[in-house]
């Protein structure tokens, strides 16, 4: 990589790590959330909903100005409120004002995939392979959080937490302002072989249908995990409790230590999305785009299952699988929407994607707190895998809509040994 490259791969990486960092440390708060402020899990649950949002809808207002005036200033303002937002929320004293100021933190995530994602997918010319790269730091961002989350929670209290958290995206914030990198607003490094002008248009309306359900299942499978695990694993949980006591010398059993260990293994699941990452911006420089597409998501569907029927360590091993093919898809999503439009317009379109996951995922919120306090927890998995099967479904009529076409990077192989 040349200068620029690396400049640029460098701060997407870390803005993208804060970013799923930020919005994941609320999961792992319900818990003690619920308990310090007397609270059901459900109605905590709902304090989130404005965060996630803001996260979604937002994200083409932040791609119109990421397109405006250029990605890296849109991208060092989003950490800046969001850090701000956290630093806000520790020091609230009321509920209004969480939920306020957690919203505050969704406005400022929101920023980053618009324009982040623009500077890479026009400026790295391995796309397929920065991308994962980029994409193995937010889950990096996604598996320590559930972990510092609980650590800190346990250490300082879940507000202090908040402050602390928060203060690391605002120095990073002022960081990303104060390097210089840009990209060419009409430019793409990287010339893949893709679709007619009049037909990418479909396809990324029938893309766009895929990612909507795909936020829907992604956002309850994130809400969910912490809790879930907690409630699911209590015997196994009662033995870590029991050997982490031990080893850090500690003497309780408190509800908060269980919460701890809970997200520690949370944070183990996401960090096999980590590897997925590698595979996926591998295979997105290697092949077709659709057809991998496609694979990564059927993989997924057992494993979903198996959440929903297995007990004990299988249940650790399914969650972990689970989210290693639908966080390793992410690269080769990114490189299919980069392909189907026009670099001018590249952030737009980021904003587009991701106001449709991540806003369909506030929706997800609500009704992952409807059919938990309805059903039971056990059932949210079947409403996952609800979402799953449409995908699969609108994946398959991309494919028939595209059929004919070759959607692929130019010089994969040179890109992946690159």
């Amino acid at each position: 990589m040349i200068s620029q490259e690396r400049k640029i791969l460098v701060f997407t990486s870390a803005a993208h790590f804060l970013t799923h960092f930020f919005i994941l440390i609320f999961p792992a708060m319900v818990m003690p959330m619920s308990r310090d402020l007397h609270l059901p899990i459900g109605t905590v649950i709902s304090i989130g909903f404005p965060m996630y949002l803001l996260y979604g809808i937002l994200a083409i207002p932040w791609g119109y100005l990421s397109d405006r005036f250029g990605p890296r200033w849109v991208m060092g303002s989003g950490l800046l409120i969001a850090g701000g937002g956290f630093v806000a929320a520790g020091m609230a004293s009321s509920i209004d004002q969480l939920t306020l100021f957690f919203g505050l933190v969704g406005a400022g995530c929101s920023a980053y995939h618009p324009s982040g994602l623009a500077l890479i997918s026009k400026g790295l010319r391995q796309r397929g392979r920065a991308l994962g790269i980029s994409g193995i730091w937010g889950n990096l961002g996604i598996a320590i959080a559930p972990f510092a989350a609980g650590v800190l929670s346990y250490t300082s209290g879940w507000n202090n937490a908040l402050v602390i958290l928060g203060s690391s995206g605002i120095l990073t914030g002022f960081i990303c302002l104060a390097v210089p990198y840009s990209v060419e607003r009409d430019i793409d490094v990287q010339k893949g072989r893709t679709v007619e002008k009049g037909h990418a248009v479909l396809l990324f309306i029938v893309l766009c249908a895929v990612m909507l359900f795909a936020g829907l299942m992604y956002r309850g499978f994130t809400v969910i995990l912490p809790t879930f695990l907690e409630s699911k694993l209590t015997e196994m949980l009662h033995q870590l409790n029991t050997l982490a006591s031990a080893f850090l010398n500690l003497s309780d059993s408190s509800p908060a230590l269980y919460t701890l260990v809970a997200t520690i293994v949370t944070s183990v699941v996401y960090v096999l999305g980590m590897a997925g990452q590698v595979v996926g911006g591998r295979m997105a420089d290697r092949y077709d785009l659709r057809w991998s597409y496609l694979m990564f998501f059927s993989l997924a569907f057992p494993f979903l299952i198996a959440l929903g029927i297995l007990q004990s360590w299988f249940l650790i091993v399914a969650a972990g699988c689970f989210a290693l093919f639908t966080l390793g898809m992410q690269p080769i999503e990114n490189s299919l929407v980069a392909m189907v439009t026009p670099p001018r317009w590249r952030s737009i379109s980021y904003g587009i994607k991701f106001t449709l996951v991540f806003g369909a995922g506030s929706l997800s919120v609500k009704m992952v707190s409807i059919v938990q306090e309805s059903y039971g927890l056990n059932s949210v998995i079947w409403l996952l895998a609800g979402y799953l099967t449409m995908v699969i479904v609108m994946i398959g009529v991309l494919i028939i809509s595209s059929r004919g076409a070759a959607i692929r990077h130019d010089n994969a192989e040179d890109s992946v040994s690159g």
